[in-house]
């Protein structure tokens, strides 16, 4: 297990997030390569794991992103409810976690960004907590294909959000956002109220991304699938939507700032 330093520690309270390069274990890299293709190309299944798409610059419909897939995948189930993952997450909130949500974002070459937000408003209608995420790339992620970027100590202020439950303009040009490229392997742990943003994938490539977000056990305990029964409800994959319904309040919120608004059922 990786014990982190006290100034790992105390950077992560004072920055809002932590980078870490040597979690994961040259196999566990490879797995986690292979799980994610393994992931992408799923048939689709109702009830089952939950493949969201996206409308590209070229105008092609294209796979955005997958949720849910941990109860359904043995190999990812044991990285991200591993021992190892939860220990880290353990020595930052003081206490055991629960994975609460998992999603891979492909960000397939032309693929659109995610708008600047950060990660309470579309999980606190479950349980009011304060959730952190590991990010764990599979393919590179830089400036050029949208890594993610970040307002160091914004955590600790309050940030005002638009109707569409996005930052504000203002509010992002007053402030220094700094880019996290990360190498493949490579994680960033940060709380659900760190500002954060990334573009587009302007390169030939895609760079897939690994999220998975932990509860706190004080916080209510494991409410991983209450989490999904609800998304499910009111933003279904795309493969499960029903023609002429616009899912409304999903979209508002579970799919704020993110390039899976650009798909939008006929009536």
């Amino acid at each position: 297990m990786r014990s982190l330093t006290e100034s790992e520690k105390t950077s992560f309270q004072e920055n809002g997030f932590l980078k870490l390069t040597d979690l994961l274990t040259k196999e566990e890299v490879d797995s986690l390569i292979r799980w994610t293709s393994e992931v992408k190309n799923l048939p689709n299944v109702v009830g089952e794991h939950m493949p969201y798409e996206e409308i590209d610059a070229t105008g092609k419909r294209v796979l955005c992103r997958t949720e849910n897939y941990c109860n359904y995948h043995p190999g990812f189930n044991s990285i991200l409810r591993g021992e190892n993952a939860l220990s880290v997450l353990q020595q930052l909130s003081g206490e055991k976690m629960h994975l609460f949500k998992e999603k891979i974002n492909y960000k397939q070459p032309h693929a659109g960004g995610f708008d600047a937000h950060f990660d309470a408003p579309a999980y606190n209608h479950i349980k009011a907590t304060k959730h952190l995420t590991i990010l764990m790339a599979v393919e590179p992620a830089t400036l050029e294909n949208g890594c993610l970027e970040v307002v160091p100590g914004s955590h600790k202020e309050p940030i005002p959000l638009g109707e569409d439950r996005c930052i504000t303009k203002e509010w992002c040009e007053m402030h220094d956002w700094i880019p996290v490229p990360l190498d493949t392997g490579e994680l960033l742990i940060f709380g659900s109220y760190l500002a954060h943003r990334s573009g587009a994938n302007h390169s030939s490539l895609g760079r897939a991304a690994i999220y998975a977000t932990y509860n706190c056990d004080s916080d209510g305990g494991d409410s991983h699938d209450e989490y999904y029964v609800h998304r499910r409800k009111l933003w279904p994959p795309t493969h499960e939507r029903l023609v002429g319904e616009k899912y409304e309040e999903g979209a508002v919120l579970y799919g704020f700032g993110s390039p899976m608004l650009t798909i939008q059922e006929k009536a």
